[in-house]
């Protein structure tokens, strides 16, 4: 990999990051509400006090000095000042960020490694009984919304059978490694729902590679040479499934740091899909727009991580 391509790409990824910076002030600043009206919602409020308010937020300025003034601080690593928590919107958003990683990370990777056999598996096998069984039980599960299928777990593991809580990240009055365990047993749920829901698509995603690269000229020589079905598996089918197979690991993964409010909703998870969920409904700018670049950024240096690892696992790869 050149240092022209790298070069190229950071530049690249610098002017998406400023176009994404620029829709997301424009369209989070068109959703109705004013931000400022929860410190002056009391009608006896004179009009220079709510004033004075707007101007301690910035918000008594132009659109387009607002507009300036924000890219100038987040270029210096400043997303403002919460306007419902009173604090720097960094802190907030570093206090959430590490438990969504937490509630998506696990399940996603654990959904990848059963995908990877499942996948290879019924990929060598294809139009076999037990390729047409996976397949179907795949597709049926990949149709199910998640909201549904999680409620579904609910009802099952915590209302009926009461194996699990209902909702909450940690019981109450806890310490030691008993919040560990409290952690877990509030994790269970959530991370059986992503789990289910993210190997359908894994699987059949690893599937269909697989028997693309069963069709290959390097398939047919390992083959001639009396190389076994699991040896041909392991050196040349696994390899060359990693890569992509990282690549769409790695979207997923910063994707689901912006498309966790559902299941965060459904859980009551304190995370960053909660934040937003209040960010938005508290028209709190700053933090909503924190919320949003660091999902965006997220996913572009996700994007620049998938074709590294594209390149790592797959020596067909080359850059200009």
């Amino acid at each position: 990999m050149s240092i022209s391509y790298l070069i190229k790409r950071i530049l690249q990824m610098l002017l998406t990051v400023i176009i994404a910076v620029t829709l997301s002030f424009i369209l989070i600043r068109a959703l109705p509400g004013d931000p400022a009206e929860r410190f002056y919602g009391d009608p006896r409020i004179p009009e220079e006090v709510k004033q004075e308010i707007k101007a301690a937020f910035g918000l008594d300025k132009p659109v387009l000095i607002q507009y300036l003034n924000f890219l100038k601080q987040f270029f210096k690593g400043d997303l403002g000042v919460s306007y419902t928590y009173n604090r720097k919107v960094v802190q907030v958003v570093l206090e959430r960020l590490p438990w969504t990683l937490f509630l998506t990370a696990v399940p996603t990777i654990l959904s990848m490694i059963a995908s990877l056999k499942i996948g290879v598996y019924i990929g060598c096998k294809r139009n076999s009984f037990a390729d047409k069984v996976i397949r179907y039980i795949a597709f049926a599960l990949h149709s199910v919304p998640t909201f549904w299928f999680a409620l579904l777990l609910i009802l099952l593991f915590s209302f009926k059978l009461q194996w699990f809580p209902l909702q909450g990240m940690v019981a109450p009055n806890v310490k030691g490694y008993e919040t560990i365990l409290s952690l877990l047993h509030h994790a269970a749920l959530p991370w059986l729902t992503l789990f289910v829901i993210n190997v359908p698509g894994f699987a059949m995603y690893v599937r269909n590679m697989v028997i693309s690269i069963l069709g290959e000229e390097f398939i047919i020589t390992a083959r001639a040479k009396g190389l076994t079905q699991a040896q041909i598996r392991k050196k040349h089918i696994l390899r060359n499934a990693l890569g992509p197979l990282f690549s769409m690991l790695t979207l997923r993964i910063a994707g689901m740091l912006g498309g966790a409010v559902l299941i965060e909703t459904i859980f009551s998870w304190k995370g960053m899909g909660l934040l937003v969920l209040e960010a938005s409904r508290n028209s709190d700018y700053p933090l909503l727009q924190a919320t949003v670049l660091i999902t965006i950024v997220s996913v572009i240096l996700a994007n620049f991580l998938a074709d590294l690892l594209q390149a790592t696992f797959d020596p067909r790869v080359r850059f200009e």
